[in-house]
């Protein structure tokens, strides 16, 4: 988890935050509304100090789901640009962001079906326009060894594993299992670290 996050312990040379900032700043050159989302509360509070105080959020589990929807509808009323922050699992389940247009993940996930989720938050009756999606991902380093593990798992099921109507509809139907991703992912990056 800490490798995950590593990418943002320096906001001041941090290629993902300055990435971040050039998406929002061209997204407020358009007018469109941006919904950023970390599993990571430090890294969501990385992002706020970077963009400043006109940010709405963050959305966490410890905010209440009526407060939570609240300051959806405040974000989604105001004219133009906005940007909300949301860890993925608070803002990625059960709300409708459909006033935005523009979606950042700050890294990708263990369970890709957390992304899918979140991006479908933004996927909504009412969206009228298209909606941009960016993964910020930081090259050879454990953002690439997770993407590679899981498009591993990705292959071996679709090589042995029938898909079905049921699993597509249903995002939890394929899962991976965190604890051996965590295992390798640690075990991979150390070898790279190691320089074998």
């Amino acid at each position: 988890m800490r490798m995950r996050r590593a990418a943002y312990a320096r906001p001041e040379t941090s290629a993902k935050l300055g990435r971040l900032r050039e998406l929002v700043a061209e997204a407020a050159g358009n007018g469109l509304k941006v919904v950023v989302f970390s599993y990571f509360r430090e890294v969501l509070t990385a992002v706020h100090q970077v963009l400043g105080e006109e940010v709405f959020g963050p959305l966490s589990g410890d905010v209440p789901a009526d407060r939570r929807q609240r300051i959806v509808d405040r974000f989604g009323a105001v004219p133009g640009h906005a940007v909300l922050l949301s860890q993925i699992q608070a803002g990625g389940v059960g709300l409708n962001m459909q006033a935005a247009s523009v979606v950042i993940l700050c890294e990708p996930q263990v369970k890709p079906t957390l992304e899918h989720q979140a991006v479908a938050r933004a996927h909504r009756m009412g969206q009228v326009r298209p909606v941009q999606v960016h993964r910020l991902l930081a090259v050879d380093s454990v953002d690439q060894r997770l993407l590679d593990i899981l498009a591993d798992k990705n292959r071996l099921f679709d090589a042995y594993a029938r898909r079905s109507e049921m699993a597509d509809a249903t995002p939890d139907a394929v899962d991976v299992a965190d604890r051996d991703i965590a295992r390798r992912i640690v075990e991979e990056e150390q070898l790279r670290l190691a320089g074998g």
